[in-house]
């Protein structure tokens, strides 16, 4: 598309604007009308209830996040994040059924995702859960009530973002809690720090990736892994807990490891790979410490430690936060975090050292929504000494209904 002015003095001018660009705004324009509309509707929802019930036994329940992005290397952006809609059947002997897909507008490839779907049922003097959903056996679990921030950070990411498809089992008496899983083992694989979605030119060169846990669609891992947290609750809100994650390397995730190429995920762009060639230990256990603490005046301390080791790969990831609730709704929150690698820092940016601080804060409008700020502050020691501008802050307005 061209449009051609000519001035008076007879000069011409010439704007051009790319069909594939204006065709995409349009595109976003049309779908942030359309959620737009459905989180006013939602909201007049969501200020009476929090889920809607279709038939006894039968729930439907979900929530909407829709972001304003600024950050180095973009002007400000407005991105309809995602949609989640799930569904409870409540079955006889306290038992139920749960299933949730999430839509992202700007995944064009792969916009649906399913999320979790699960048989869970009271066993013994616990509960057993089967299917795919949050991992309840290693760590805290990263759901959006226990991370506080809305985006994960990087020690979640690195270790328990992912969903997993398991039997777990789960036990609470008095003051003990602990679980056990076995589940088809996460994979090796990055996620990008500092990303903005559907942002390719610009995180091209405004991201850095690090070394993740995975669950990779399409290509699940050939092999089991089990998990298992014991931990213990005070008197003073403390709960602290000690878990382990054991499995077999994935043979594709070995080599990976040791073999660089442009295709291999763990070596962006053919870059150094992780391990040398001819490395032949196949062993993945993860060790984990975490601690969360609650006070009755708001107050809110939690941290998590893990120790990674992947093969002849041995390296961490720990992160503190410190939070204030308010009993207005108010909340505040920053958190520190690190991966540390262990090895000498190469072109690949899965050898590098990685920190970052989070800044969050919740702003309620009802029960049911609200807004969150939040200001993510990455740094990382690379093989050069440059800094890679990755630093981003987002509004959120968050639909619960």
């Amino acid at each position: 598309m061209s449009i051609r002015i000519t001035s008076f003095e007879g000069h011409t001018f010439r704007l051009v604007a790319d069909n594939n660009q204006v065709s995409e705004r349009r595109k976003y324009l049309r779908i942030s009308i359309i959620l737009v509309a459905c989180a006013v509707l939602l909201g007049i929802v969501a200020n009476a209830a929090y889920t809607i019930e279709l038939a006894p036994g039968f729930q439907f329940s979900g929530y909407m996040q829709n972001r304003g992005y600024n950050g180095d290397g973009i002007n400000t952006t407005y991105k309809p994040e995602r949609v989640a809609l799930s569904t409870t059947a409540t079955l006889p002997n306290d038992s139920l059924i749960y299933a949730e897909v999430n839509y992202h507008a700007w995944a064009s490839d792969r916009p649906f995702y399913l999320e979790s779907a699960y048989y869970d049922r009271p066993l013994g003097d616990g509960r057993l859960r089967v299917g795919k959903g949050r991992r309840l056996t290693f760590g805290i679990v990263p759901t959006f009530t226990n991370r506080k921030t809305s985006n994960y950070g990087i020690v979640s990411e690195a270790a328990t973002q992912d969903r997993v498809e398991a039997v777990q089992y789960t036990v609470k008496k008095g003051d003990i809690d602990w679980g056990i899983d076995i589940q088809r083992a996460n994979r090796l694989g990055t996620r990008a720090i500092g990303e903005i979605p559907d942002e390719a030119d610009r995180n091209a060169s405004h991201t850095v990736r690090h070394l993740c846990m995975r669950e990779i669609r399409g290509a699940p891992s050939h092999e089991l892994e089990l998990s298992t947290r014991v931990g213990k609750s005070w008197k003073n809100g403390l709960n602290a807990g000690l878990s382990l994650s054991a499995a077999k390397l994935d043979d594709r995730d070995l080599v990976a490891l040791t073999t660089s190429s442009s295709t291999n995920s763990l070596t962006p762009g053919a870059t150094p790979s992780l391990l040398p060639a001819g490395t032949t230990n196949d062993n993945k256990l993860i060790l984990g410490l975490d601690f969360a603490l609650k006070r009755p005046s708001g107050i809110v301390l939690q941290g998590e430690a893990f120790d990674f080791n992947v093969s002849k790969l041995n390296y961490n990831a720990w992160y503190l936060l410190l939070g204030l609730e308010r009993p207005n709704g108010w909340k505040f929150y920053t958190r520190y975090a690190e991966q540390n690698m262990d090895v000498a820092p190469t072109t690949n940016p899965l050898s590098w050292d990685v920190q970052q601080t989070v800044f969050s804060i919740v702003q309620p409008l009802n029960k049911n929504m609200w807004l969150q700020y939040e200001y993510e502050i990455n740094s990382e020691d690379t093989d050069t000494g440059a800094k890679v501008d990755n630093n981003i802050f987002f509004t959120e307005m968050y639909f619960r209904f």
